[in-house]
């Protein structure tokens, strides 16, 4: 915003910080006034003011902005009372840019083509400015229409189809709480089995089981797929509790017989949530625990 001549003229007489924030106070109460009345010589007050804020800033150093963040608070607050400023010469400028004297723009058109070299009679002739004139006006595209009118076609007759009646879904059967176990139900059976291998492995290591090293099957997608639906049903009866560890890994653990109490008095949600497991899921898992056997297979018994 300043002048070369005017900067370099200032920069040469040094003040101290006191001194410089005076002159900062002045300067932003007498940028605030200019606000309140906006004229011609608004932009060009406001110019020598922050002219006058460059200067200060010039001769201010990094490390006394460092130490002295008052002078730089001042400074930043002059270029936002100039920034309101200009905000307000722009709407009153904005304000008064349509109103003109219509007989005043007719009376220069006139003496325009007067002026043109091609002018010679007294009378304006409007000709001359065709060229220029018609770049104002967008041109309207020219198009045809058909001459008459189209035979109507005939209908269609649209055959839809009946809805069709579905038959009655066969009624889901899931499994009960586990408690007491039908032989001759496998589903059953193998819950029953998953519940009793997780509740000794923690009592032999006296930690939780890693999840996903639990349900892999490194050579059967579908086992695996069966082993999550196991630990899902005994997290849904409250028999077991799948959390994260402090490293964020899902282990599963048996459940207390006070947490079983609370789930069958209702007093805990009765959830039962499925891991979204895929093909080239599956395969990554296997590459990363790298088992060479399930943990636990019943067909094989282990």
């Amino acid at each position: 915003m300043s002048n070369n001549n005017t900067s370099s003229s200032r920069t040469s007489i040094l003040r101290s910080p006191q001194e410089r924030k005076e002159i900062l106070r002045k300067m932003i109460t007498r940028a605030e006034s200019l606000q309140e009345i906006v004229d011609d010589n608004t932009i060009v007050t406001l110019e020598t003011y922050m002219e006058e804020a460059d200067t200060i800033n010039s001769q201010t150093t990094l490390e006394e902005k460092i130490h002295n963040q008052e002078e730089t608070l001042m400074d930043s607050e002059m270029m936002n009372i100039s920034s309101k400023v200009l905000k307000q010469c722009t709407r009153s400028l904005t304000r008064y840019m349509c109103s003109y004297d219509t007989a005043e723009f007719a009376q220069k058109v006139v003496q325009h083509v007067k002026q043109l070299p091609n002018f010679e009679s007294e009378t304006p002739d409007w000709s001359l400015l065709e060229n220029q004139v018609t770049k104002c006006f967008k041109t309207t595209p020219d198009y045809s229409t058909l001459l008459g009118t189209l035979a109507p076609l005939e209908k269609k007759e649209i055959n839809r189809r009946k809805p069709l009646v579905r038959e009655a879904q066969a009624q889901i059967r899931r499994p009960e709480n586990v408690v007491a176990v039908d032989k001759e139900e496998e589903g059953l059976e193998q819950t029953v089995k998953m519940k009793e291998f997780i509740t000794r492995y923690y009592k032999t290591h006296r930690k939780p089981l890693d999840f996903f090293q639990l349900i892999l099957h490194p050579s059967d997608f579908g086992k695996t797929i069966e082993n999550i639906l196991q630990t899902s049903f005994l997290a849904r009866d409250g028999k077991i509790k799948i959390t994260k560890n402090s490293s964020g890994i899902l282990v599963v653990q048996p459940s207390t017989k006070e947490m079983m109490a609370q789930t069958n008095a209702g007093k805990n949600p009765n959830i039962q949530n499925v891991v979204y497991l895929n093909m080239e899921q599956w395969r990554m898992l296997k590459d990363t625990y790298r088992l060479e056997k399930p943990m636990i297979d019943f067909d094989n018994r282990s």
